[in-house]
């Protein structure tokens, strides 16, 4: 009898459990559409690194999981709300409270499992498109048909159990506490105000204010070039991402509260228009969902942040590739084993050129000190093997006089040498006098010389007398190479890279040999991987923010029905009430939104200090935190 009142009611009501199905149904699509992808055997076939997206997307997915939680038992008690006078009227009749509770439950189990078979189709459907996407980034031309696997569909079970077990142990428990009193009257409930004191809303206001602004100071601190590379940065930045949780969630406690009580002390703005209605129903809200508006802010941070770290890594994947390996093969170990490895090479692709070229060492070391104590001398490469990495390379050969040197250098150090009077003019240890003629990032990569990020470029003459460092091998081909390439020459060339020490332990220096077949896979599978998993945390984010603006507006609609139909009454028509519960619920959701957009907007400058050095503009992450908005505001809506 309770099942079959239970299903009437699911199957009575389901127009106003819409909203709750269209929530559970997109969260679980996106759940499984994701693992659906991490679990194809094509999709981890792509690139050697994509057998670890199973386990990063597994990590999201425990993060995710709470947040389906959040906004699922969200979605229930707005429903539980708006059923609370009939599940009163049953106690009256004298059901027992514990036979509603299983009716109530069995009805959300109901349309949860209604939800989850919704959400195996349109999962499969995400599915598809999410494995275009990362086809289109690792730059493949053929399409992936994403397949159903076991794995996925159990993943997602287990999912919807946990959810679901602790949503549905919360609203039991809170039905076991209500009274026939609280059912009639929780509709016109709302959360309890926190702060009746206004000194003290002050103070906390305050206190959030100067905690937010420390924290947004501490992160720019962290994202310098003097700063980024130390290991504490990771400890920094977990305090700052804490104290500025607590300062959304402090300043949302508050600041509504704030503006209301300034809007109604000044009698010329209260008694303006539609001022007066407008802030008497913002009263009913604002002062009361203090814990919701801190929540909807951390949900906006979070998603415009994972947008904007997707267009980042997207942005800077040209710049990276060139960093790591701009050369087909490049790699640098004894001079007389490079015939061995340019042979290896040449069994399976064609050579267009070799460019061998030698590091220097300079015992002077004037510019050393300033990057690490590390090494006890200078690097230096001669301006001939300089020009003619730069002619692979499609650049203009460099010019120097007799009595000029130029710094090669990475755009993250090149502050250490910038601006440096000591080293406008410096004297070699064989006795030539240089001076600097310019600072070049443009040409650098990270093996150009393995020793330190930096190299002096000098006349060829001024290397006479000095010791070589090391020496490099450059392979021009004629085909693009794969990682294919790289394991055969760390497999053919183990006699050269592998040492085996006096114990027997074996210790292979494979770091020497870069192939840029590899450090291309390496970037598409790091792009894919974060772009994906960005946009997943956004969309899942942005669909939470969407539902509860929804549900607070139907809450509103509902509530407010009564006040809305006596304006009419009075004569207002229904432009005039639109546009008044449109600026009611403009105002009353601007509130979470402003704070988390600005506290994010200085955020992503801060992280642009660092991406700037990759990217063709430092203005270009303008655009993408723009890009972000519209993104939330089109997901939202």
């Amino acid at each position: 009898m309770l099942s079959k009142l239970a299903y009437r009611n699911a199957k009575r009501s389901l127009k106003d459990y819409f909203i709750y199905l269209i929530t559970i149904t997109i969260s679980f699509s996106l759940i499984l559409a994701f693992s659906l992808v991490s679990n194809c055997d094509a999709v981890t076939a792509l690139s050697f690194g994509m057998n670890s997206f199973k386990n990063v997307l597994t990590f999201v997915n425990c993060v995710i999981v709470f947040v389906v939680c959040f906004l699922i038992n969200y979605t229930t008690r707005f429903m539980f709300e708006k059923r609370s006078k009939e599940l009163g009227t049953y106690m009256l009749l004298g059901i027992k409270k514990i036979k509603i509770a299983k009716m109530f439950i069995i009805e959300n189990i109901i349309l949860g499992f209604l939800a989850l078979i919704l959400s195996i189709p349109c999962g499969f459907i995400f599915s598809q498109f999410i494995s275009l996407v990362i086809v289109k980034i690792l730059g493949i031309p053929e399409v992936i048909f994403i397949s159903f696997n076991v794995v996925s569909i159990a993943s997602l079970a287990i999912y919807f159990l946990v959810i679901y077990t602790l949503v549905l142990l919360n609203l039991l428990c809170k039905i076991r506490k209500m009274t026939i009193h609280n059912f009639l009257y929780l509709e016109k409930q709302n959360e309890k105000k926190m702060f009746q004191s206004s000194k003290k809303r002050n103070l906390i206001f305050f206190f959030s204010l100067v905690l937010g602004i420390a924290s947004l100071i501490l992160w720019h601190s962290r994202f310098q070039e003097s700063t980024f590379s130390q290991p504490e940065t990771l400890t920094y930045l977990i305090f700052s991402m804490t104290g500025l949780i607590v300062s959304i969630y402090g300043i949302s406690a508050t600041i509504s509260d704030m503006i209301l009580s300034w809007i109604l002390k000044n009698p010329k703005l209260k008694y303006q228009k539609d001022h007066l209605f407008v802030a008497r129903t913002f009263a009913s809200k604002a002062r009361t969902m203090s814990f919701t508006f801190g929540t909807l802010s951390m949900l906006i941070l979070i998603a415009v942040l994972s947008l904007n770290f997707s267009g980042l890594n997207k942005a800077v994947y040209h710049s990276t590739i060139e960093l790591e390996a701009p050369y087909d093969v490049s790699l640098f170990d004894e001079k007389e084993s490079f015939d061995e490895y340019i042979d290896v090479i040449a069994e399976d692709y064609t050579i267009n050129e070799t460019v061998a070229y030698d590091i220097y060492k300079d015992p002077a070391n004037q510019i050393q000190p300033l990057y690490s104590y590390f090494n006890d001398f200078d690097s230096l490469i001669t301006l001939s093997a300089y020009n003619s990495l730069r002619r692979l390379r499609n650049m203009e050969p460099a010019a120097l006089s007799e009595n000029e040197y130029l710094i090669v250098t990475s755009s993250q150090k090149k502050y250490l040498v910038d601006n440096n009077d000591a080293l406008q003019q410096i004297q070699l240890s064989n006795g030539f006098s240089l001076n600097l003629r310019e600072i070049d990032t443009e040409s650098f990569w990270n093996t150009l010389n393995s020793q330190e990020p930096f190299v002096m470029v000098v006349p060829d003459r001024c290397t006479e007398g000095l010791e070589i460092s090391e020496s490099h091998l450059i392979v021009d081909t004629a085909e693009e190479t794969t990682n294919d390439l790289e394991e055969k020459i760390q497999h053919d060339m183990a006699h050269q890279l592998c040492r085996t020490d006096e114990d027997g332990t074996v210790h292979c220096q494979y770091y020497r040999v870069m192939v840029r077949g590899t450090a291309i896979e390496e970037q598409n599978t790091m792009t894919a991987m974060l772009a994906s998993i960005c946009l997943y945390i956004a969309f899942i984010l942005t669909s939470a923010v969407g539902t509860i603006l929804a549900i607070q507006s139907l809450s509103d609609a509902a509530k407010y029905k009564y006040r809305y139909l006596t304006l009419r009454r009075l004569g207002v028509n229904d432009s005039s009430l639109y546009q008044t519960i449109r600026k009611q619920l403009g105002i009353l959701f601007s509130i979470p939104v402003v704070y988390s957009v600005i506290c994010c907007f200085f955020m992503v400058t801060s992280v642009n200090n660092m991406y700037q050095l990759l990217l063709e503009s430092k203005w270009t992450y303008l655009f993408y935190f723009a890009g972000s908005l519209a993104v939330l505001c089109h997901n939202v809506k």
